[in-house]
């Protein structure tokens, strides 16, 4: 008997060619696909399976073929099929015919189906975080986002499977969201890691896709306002003078009021205000911003690799950048990082209590949808600030600036006009702003 796998000479539009079979028995042979498809990167005629990791623009990444399918799963199957023939030959006592060959294949196939379940919901949950995040590179601050999803799983009862997600699974889980007073954007959001879980299951073939539900809940998302600073709060940020631990600062409101605020962690309030800033003028992500290195910046500019997106990005310096650097050049960090390093949760926190001490709290209104019910709210602008905010503030000054948007995009790294057209219309509406304050400057 011989049972081997090789690829197809055709090549897909996806670039990925089919792996076919030839099985060999009693001088019987079927030859056929497998109905799995791989780039021929990625596949080892000598041992006759898919790599584990192949080669992307110089880094090793490992393998998902267009379909999803991990080279680990890609190999059990093909396992499981020379296995399976090499046990049916074991049994035979006559030449078999090309279909009983074939009868044989659709049984090897129909064995992986489904895998056993000989986990708990949850438990393939958390082998879905682990590989995603590894293999997507995944930050502190998204893995602290999918915990919490994972709390709203585990709420939907001991004895979760897969089952319970047919439509009215789907429909009790986004009632359940609702009913916790989340914001539309929330929910939706939720919705969508709800249904990008049950879709690795089924690829992975822990789940059937029947059972799953297709129900496609309908969302009222209302845009959220781009929370950014002016070019006059970028300053006042900058150049702030950070008060002693202990200080009590006093505060003026809009409307006049005042309030008194202690200063804590006065080091990390220090470090906070340049790192933002640095996003402020760079467009970085903080993950990107984080993780950047002495060695990524060279002849008068940032070049990085996005840990998001794997976009290669090369900035030029701006003053401010230029002396956020020089500040930090003689410390010695970590991995040779070119800046300090604060979480992103502290990081976030910090960003609030430095808008607040600049008094940037331009009163914001926002419209939500919560519980199927619309709410006006408005906050002060500092209670709405995070580190995204610097990536806002550094696309939409370019834009006021009349800087191309397919250089911005360059900076950026957005492939998607359409994703910069909220940022574009903040920019007219700034522009707007500041030649009405012209026209009245020179009506003095």
């Amino acid at each position: 008997m011989s049972v081997n796998f090789y690829l197809a000479p055709k090549v897909s539009k996806a670039g990925e060619q089919m792996i076919r079979l030839s099985v060999v028995i009693y001088k019987t042979r079927l030859l056929t696909t497998v109905g799995i498809s791989v780039p021929a990167k990625a596949w080892n005629s000598d041992t006759q399976s898919v790599l584990l990791k192949i080669d992307n623009d110089g880094k090793k990444q490992e393998f998902k073929n267009k379909k999803g399918l991990t080279a680990a799963t890609i190999n059990s199957r093909l396992h499981t099929i020379r296995s399976h023939f090499s046990a049916y030959e074991q049994t035979l006592n006559q030449r078999p015919t090309e279909e009983d060959l074939k009868h044989e294949l659709n049984k090897a196939i129909g064995v992986l189906a489904v895998q056993p379940r000989s986990k708990s919901l949850l438990e393939y949950f958390d082998q879905f975080v682990n590989e995603e995040s590894e293999n997507r590179q995944w930050t502190s601050g998204t893995l602290e986002c999918w915990a919490a999803f994972r709390n709203h799983l585990k709420a939907q009862g001991e004895d979760l499977s897969f089952a319970h997600f047919n439509n009215n699974g789907i429909r009790h889980f986004v009632s359940y969201l609702r009913e916790k007073q989340m914001g539309e954007n929330t929910v939706q959001k939720h919705y969508g890691n709800l249904r990008w879980f049950l879709n690795w299951a089924i690829r992975e073939n822990y789940a059937k896709e029947s059972e799953i539900g297709k129900e496609q809940p309908k969302f009222k998302v209302i845009p959220k306002p781009i929370i950014f600073l002016t070019k006059e709060e970028l300053l006042k940020l900058y150049n702030y003078q950070i008060p002693a631990n202990g200080t009590i600062v006093q505060i003026s409101t809009p409307d006049g009021k005042q309030y008194e605020k202690r200063v804590h962690d006065a080091a990390a309030l220090v470090k906070t205000r340049d790192m933002f800033c640095f996003c402020c003028c760079t467009g970085l992500r903080y993950s990107d911003m984080a993780q950047l290195r002495k060695t990524d910046v060279a002849n008068g500019k940032i070049t990085v690799t996005t840990q998001k997106t794997n976009e290669r990005l090369s900035i030029e310096l701006l003053p401010m950048v230029i002396e956020i650097l020089k500040k930090y050049q003689d410390e010695h960090f970590p991995n040779n990082l070119a800046l300090p390093v604060i979480s992103n949760q502290r990081m976030n926190r910090y960003i609030k209590d430095l808008s607040e001490l600049c008094e940037i709290d331009e009163p914001i209104t926002r419209t939500v949808i919560r519980g199927q019910k619309r709410v006006k709210e408005v906050r002060p602008k500092f209670e709405l600030m995070g580190t995204h905010a610097g990536r806002r503030t550094f696309i939409c000054y370019a834009l006021s600036c009349d800087v191309p948007v397919h250089v911005v995009m360059k900076w950026t790294g957005h492939k998607d006009y359409k994703s910069m057209l909220p940022y574009i219309e903040v920019a007219e509406k700034v522009k707007k702003e500041e030649m009405e304050k012209m026209a009245n400057k020179l009506k003095e």
